[in-house]
Formats: C-alpha cells, sequence, structure tokens
C-alpha cells in the first residue's frame, strides 16, 4: 500500500472528490475547509511493501494557496505551493528538510578556539506567478508542527512528526504526499460561528420602526380628538421607543400589538389607516426576526465593547474534533461555552462596523482572544511550544506511529544480531535509538502525563500573532465580500485600558500609530496588519473613524479617564478617552448635536486597506519580516 492511499485513509476528501466552496454559508456557522480525517488501518509493515519504482507524480499544482483543489478553500497554505517545487520523484526525508528549511554555518568560540555550528532558519521563496508573483514568503515551522510533518527541537534536529518516522525507517516521500500532511492540518478544519447582525439587518429594523412611528405620530395629530385614540397611539409610541432602544423581547411586541389592536378598534379609524398599521407592524416584525435569531453575548459589556458602532458581531473559531492528548478531549474554552456546544474553542473576533470621514466603511475590531492558548503561551517558551514534548500534537500522529512500530521491531532484531555477534559499539547505539523510539511511541499512544507540569494542552495557533494573523485575515476576507473598505483595531488608549492596565493588552492592540508599550516599538496586531497589506500591495496606517454612525448627528457622549501606572515609558500619563454611547437622527433628552463635518466625530485608530484579492484564498501563517511599505496620510483637520 503506497503512503498517498495510507493519507487518503487519512482524510477521504483531500486528494479528490468534489471540495467545499471558499464563499460563507448562510446562518450562524460558514465552513472553510473541511478536510475530514479518517482513522488509518494501515500498518507498518503495509508502509514496507512499496514499490520501488513508482508511475511518474503528476503533481497537485492549482492556484496559488489552494493546496491542489479546484474550488478555493477559506484559507490555504503556501508552504504546500513550495512543496509543489520539489518537482515529480520520491525523496528523502533529508532532501525534503533541506527543501523546507535552510541552513546557515555560525561561527563561536569554545575555551577560547575557534568553533563552527549549523544553524537551521526558515525557508523563505517567492512567487514567481500570479497574483502574488514577487511577494516573499517563508516556511513557518509551526505549520510543520500543526500538521506533524516535521517537529524539530531547539538546535533544530529533526526529532518528530511524519519526516521523522520515514527517516528512521528509510522512507521516500513524493509532493503530494507532503502536500496532503499540510491540508491535514487542523487550522484547515477550523470552524466559524457568527454571532450578530446580518448584513442589512439593522439598517432594514430602522426603516421599519420609523415608518411605523411616522404613521403612528400622523393618525395621532389626526384623531387628536378622540382622547382614547390619542392615549393608545401615545401608548403605542411609548413602546416602540423601547423596540428602537433594542428591546427585541417578544412582550416589547406583545405590548405594542395590544396599543395598536386597541388604536384600530377605534371608529375613527378607518379601513385604509388600518391596513397601513397592519402592514407597518408585519414589516417591524418581519425585520426584528434576524436580529433575536443570532445574539450576541458581549455587545454590552462597556469595559470590552465600544459602544457606538453598527452591526455588532461576535465570531468564535472552532474545531470540532477530538484532541486524543489534552487533558479534555473538547475545551469548549471560557467564553460562549453556551452557545458553541460540544467542541474546542481556539479563538474569538469581536467587532462591529464604522467609517471613515469619506463615508468608507470599516470593521473595527473591539477584540481578539484565545481562552485555551493564553495560558499555554505563557507557560511555554517558543522552543518548548513547538518541540514535541511540552506540548503534543496527536493529528496525523498515526502515520508516524505505524511506521515507527514497525521501526522498533526492526531495531530489536538488529539489536539481537549484535548481542550475538558481541558488538557491543553497536549494541550500545540501537539501545539509544530503541529508547528514544520507544519515548516517542510512549508520548503518541498515551494520555498519561506523569507529574511533568510543563506538559500542556494542544490548539492550533498558540501565540497570539499566530491566531491574531488568522483573525485579521477572516476579517478581511469577509470585508472584501461585502464592500466594506477597511479593517482597523481599536488602540489601548480607546477601549482596552478600560479593563485596567494589562501590558498584555498595549504590546497586542498598540496605539493608531502602530506602536506597542510606551508606544514605543511594534504592536502585534498593528505589524500583523503592515506584513498583510505589503503581500497585497495596499496600505496599512493610522485614519479616522467615526465614535458612531455620522449620518445620526445627535449624540450620548461620554468620558473615561484612566491613569498609567507608575512605571513603563507612559508613568504617570493620563488617558481622557470621549465615546458615544448612542447616536439618533432626532433631538432626544440627553443628546448633542454634532455637525457631520466636525473632527470630534472621529478618533484615530490602525487600519488596513482592503483589497479586492482579498476576497478569495488567504495564506494560513503569518508572513515573516518586512516593514510596512504604504502608510496612510493622516487626515488634518484645522
Amino acid at each position: 500500500m503506497s503512503l498517498k492511499n495510507i493519507l487518503t485513509g487519512l482524510g477521504r476528501k483531500i486528494l479528490g472528490g468534489k471540495k467545499e466552496s471558499a464563499l460563507p454559508a448562510t446562518g450562524q456557522q460558514q465552513k472553510q475547509i473541511t478536510y475530514t480525517p479518517k482513522p488509518s488501518q494501515a500498518q507498518g509493515q503495509e508502509l514496507a511493501k512499496q514499490e520501488i519504482k513508482n508511475p511518474p507524480v503528476v503533481l497537485k499544482k492549482t492556484k496559488p494557496l489552494q493546496m491542489g483543489d479546484d474550488q478555493a478553500p477559506g484559507f490555504g497554505s503556501s508552504t504546500y505551493d513550495w512543496v509543489m517545487r520539489k518537482g515529480r520523484g520520491k525523496y528523502t526525508p533529508d532532501e525534503w528538510i533541506d527543501h523546507l528549511t535552510s541552513t546557515r554555518k555560525v561561527n563561536f568560540k569554545i575555551f577560547g578556539k575557534p568553533a563552527q555550528k549549523t544553524v537551521r532558519d526558515q525557508k523563505r521563496f517567492k512567487y514567481d506567478s500570479g497574483p502574488f508573483a514577487g511577494k516573499e514568503v517563508s516556511v513557518s515551522k509551526e505549520e510543520l508542527f500543526d500538521s506533524n510533518l516535521a517537529i524539530f527541537n531547539e538546535t533544530g534536529d529533526l526529532t518528530g512528526g511524519l519526516l521523522y518516522a520515514a527517516q528512521k525507517f528509510g522512507l521516500k516521500l513524493d509532493a503530494n504526499e507532503v502536500g496532503a500532511m499540510l491540508k491535514l492540518n487542523p487550522i484547515n478544519r477550523l470552524k466559524p460561528v457568527e454571532l450578530g447582525i446580518q448584513k442589512g439587518a439593522q439598517e432594514k429594523m430602522e426603516v421599519a420602526v420609523k415608518n411605523l412611528d411616522s404613521k403612528i405620530k400622523d393618525l395621532r395629530v389626526k384623531f387628536r380628538e378622540d382622547s382614547d385614540l390619542a392615549q393608545h397611539l401615545t401608548d403605542s409610541e411609548y413602546y416602540l421607543k423601547g423596540i428602537k432602544e433594542g428591546s427585541l423581547e417578544k412582550a416589547a411586541f406583545e405590548n405594542l400589538r395590544t396599543t395598536l389592536k386597541l388604536a384600530k378598534a377605534r371608529p375613527n379609524i378607518n379601513a385604509t389607516d388600518k391596513t397601513a398599521l397592519n402592514k407597518l407592524e408585519a414589516d417591524l416584525t418581519n425585520a426584528a426576526g434576524p436580529l433575536r435569531n443570532v445574539k450576541t453575548k458581549y455587545a454590552n459589556e462597556t469595559n470590552y465593547t465600544l459602544q457606538g458602532g453598527k452591526d455588532y458581531r461576535e465570531t468564535i473559531f472552532t474545531l470540532p474534533e477530538d484532541i486524543a492528548t489534552n487533558t479534555s478531549l473538547r475545551n469548549r474554552g471560557g467564553h460562549f461555552t453556551e452557545t458553541i456546544g460540544d467542541t474546542n474553542n481556539i479563538y474569538h473576533i469581536r467587532y462591529d462596523t464604522r467609517f471613515t470621514p469619506e463615508g468608507k466603511k470599516v470593521f473595527m475590531i473591539n477584540e481578539i482572544q484565545s481562552d485555551v492558548n493564553q495560558s499555554i503561551a505563557k507557560a511555554l517558551t517558543k522552543a518548548e511550544q513547538l518541540g514535541g514534548v511540552n506540548r503534543l500534537n496527536p493529528f496525523n500522529a498515526e502515520l508516524e506511529l505505524n511506521l515507527l512500530i514497525n521501526q522498533r521491531g526492526q531495531m530489536l532484531n538488529n539489536l539481537n544480531k549484535a548481542i550475538d555477534e558481541q558488538n557491543f559499539g553497536s549494541v550500545n547505539a540501537i539501545k539509544k535509538s530503541l529508547d528514544d523510539v520507544n519515548k516517542k511511541l510512549t508520548r503518541l499512544s498515551t494520555q498519561d502525563r506523569g507529574y511533568d507540569s510543563k506538559v500542556k494542552d494542544y490548539f492550533p495557533m498558540v501565540e497570539a500573532d499566530s491566531y491574531g494573523d488568522h483573525a485579521v485575515k477572516y476579517l478581511l476576507q469577509k470585508a472584501a465580500r461585502e464592500n466594506v473598505d477597511y479593517v482597523a483595531v481599536a488602540p489601548f488608549d480607546k477601549l482596552s485600558f478600560r479593563q485596567g492596565y494589562k501590558a498584555g493588552n498595549e504590546r497586542f492592540y498598540g496605539y493608531a500609530n502602530g506602536k506597542g508599550i510606551g508606544k514605543k516599538g511594534k504592536a502585534v496586531l498593528p505589524d500583523v496588519m503592515g506584513k498583510i497589506a505589503r503581500f497585497y500591495n495596499t496600505k496599512a496606517g493610522s485614519t479616522k473613524i467615526s465614535l458612531s454612525d455620522p449620518s445620526k448627528p445627535y449624540k450620548k457622549i461620554r468620558e473615561n479617564t484612566f491613569n498609567y501606572p507608575g512605571k513603563g515609558g507612559s508613568k504617570g500619563k493620563s488617558i481622557k478617552s470621549k465615546y458615544h454611547e448612542d447616536a439618533s437622527a432626532t433631538q432626544e433628552e440627553g443628546y448633542k448635536f454634532i455637525e457631520a463635518n466636525n473632527p470630534n466625530l472621529y478618533f484615530d485608530a490602525f487600519a488596513i486597506k482592503v483589497s479586492p484579492l482579498m476576497r478569495n484564498t488567504q495564506k494560513t501563517y503569518k508572513s515573516k519580516g518586512g516593514l510596512v511599505v504604504d502608510i496612510f496620510k493622516p487626515i488634518r483637520y484645522n
């Protein structure tokens, strides 16, 4: 049995068949990539029976990032594209390692004498054609780990993954087999659960409220001599105002329906007026449906959500599969446990829609957070996260397990032969290798962690810049498909400071200028956005974003004050941040009128301009290196 067939057993949809579209589905959930792994029935002996001479390999080359599929997935791997460049034929694990990584010699001194060591670095390459021609990308060590293709220790030695087992076994692999492992990466099976208002639903609701309110007011003036009718209409206005302010409970609509029914029962109301009220009431009920069905959880949490935005939404990225080596097979995470059901909550995004002074739409990020990965990232160094010891990835491990089982059998035969021949040098070498394989098999085949507190659960995208990169790309893709012009992040001194001073928040979200802690260095999300902008030949930098809907001139204004702690670059400084608790098209008590061109309607935030190319497949894993090429010119007001 060929390795290709075995990989097909792990993921039946990988090497053929109908693929899922990248276009979002309707409803709460949409699928990105749905490569469903299936348990392999192959044993190590079957792997050994591969033909020495294989027919010519037909490489699964398609458009960039599509990973051999004719239909574009939501996310794809640039590493897959690089693997296909290796060409036809089968190659040793060492040849694949040379293809997927780069090495350099480093000179140093030991005990005053010159020495040299080899350092393993990321492989960088450029696309030579297509929409990304000339763009440099890199092979991520994290992607090799998450796909269980290759795991390296701190010194750059291969210590796990399919290539490690194939190396021990003396197995050669072709590009399609290596590419299939990359496609089986669990990141390619993440599913977004979307909560919040569908596109255009809020506008439809506002129109329905406005039309019914206008009709009620007209009738109240028309029949002002009928005191009972006027009172019923006044009561209807009161209940309609509650609905306008966000009360979508069944009771609110029942109260409105009751008062309107009483008004329509008065003898002065003619058939035309009754018909108009019935139609407008039905329009309101229909418009409210989409707003009820996807209720968000944290829209009113003022410490975490900046008021004033439109179409507030929450998206939770889940992995609905058991993770065999974790303490819990399914970990819902700390947020949205009641919403997502029995699955793994990898991370979530909370965002809303705002506007630039020119009227361009903006998706503004309120929060990106991974409950499950935050503590792991803090507890382990980068090397420990990806070393395969303190954090074990069970996905696609069947292949490595089967190969190592067979290898152990061969090693035992060699050990007995060496003992019989009294070749004690070989005995010691084989024993050491056998011990390494046994430890590996133990880690792969058991959940037992012993008493090692350094052993942590596995979830893909462990570091904040990894899931932050994924989240930004998801929003950019959605923005391109919904004709939204920018994606921005709320700066630390506008929103997340409300939680008290947290250096992690200051570093992650940064400031409008893209800087991090103390307004110095790089902030995580602005840095990620800058690299994406470079890849797509677009712009990233500070721009003006609305505090609330500019089309509604009456604002309920509030202010926060925050004092930086007595340490760091902002020691002793204070933040006074104004925000709009609400906005209205008409004058209301406590609301202030602000003209459309007033600069106080806007604040500065770091943003990336959306490119039409972004509606297509997004690249998994962040790009390395590079500076932001294009910066927005700041908008100045006199």
